[in-house]
């Protein structure tokens, strides 16, 4: 049950990133092009390909005989990102927003999207590890697509009281 729960969580997440750059494709195709050693393909190409990728990610972790294969595609996918963002990082170029998932302020490239990252890819490992050992029923799906939608949510509101801390603590004075 925990699997499923897992894979409900990591199916939503990787929904939630695609559905975040399709909202502001403009936005994440100029924080695209702020990244150095983005492979010479061509912009508009590479950032439909990755909306896709993070969908199909998204909807093989639905689907039971394909949740492996979707789980090392968004883990190769998370890799990918990870690896971008520590070369930016390590050349000295990191002023400039990520294009990761939630919210309308700017997160820049730091150390702290690596670990992010770190946490999520162990997440994928946890769950790769127990899709071998379960068999989910669709009943199983249904609810881990809940859980994971309100644990996203969640996720949503502590990151917006972290990044409204100073105005809060203005409040209680």
């Amino acid at each position: 049950m925990l699997i499923n729960l897992l894979l409900g969580l990591l199916c939503v997440f990787w929904a939630a990133c695609a559905v975040h750059k399709l909202a502001d494709i403009n936005s994440f195709t100029h924080n695209l092009k702020q990244y150095q050693w983005v492979p010479p393909i061509h912009a508009n190409v590479l950032v439909v390909g990755l909306i896709l990728v993070e969908a199909i990610c998204a909807t093989l972790l639905l689907l039971p005989t394909f949740q492996l294969i979707g789980l090392f595609l968004a883990g190769a996918l998370l890799l990918a990102y990870s690896g971008l963002i520590a070369l930016n990082i390590y050349s000295g170029n990191q002023d400039f927003d990520c294009g990761c998932l939630f919210g309308s302020q700017e997160q820049r490239l730091s150390v702290s999207l690596l670990w992010r990252n770190a946490g999520i890819l162990l997440l994928h490992v946890i769950a790769a590890i127990g899709v071998q050992f379960a068999a989910p029923s669709a009943s199983d799906v249904l609810i881990s697509i809940l859980f994971g939608a309100v644990t996203l949510l969640i996720g949503v509101i502590a990151q917006q009281l972290f990044r409204n801390q100073s105005h809060i603590n203005a409040v209680r004075r």
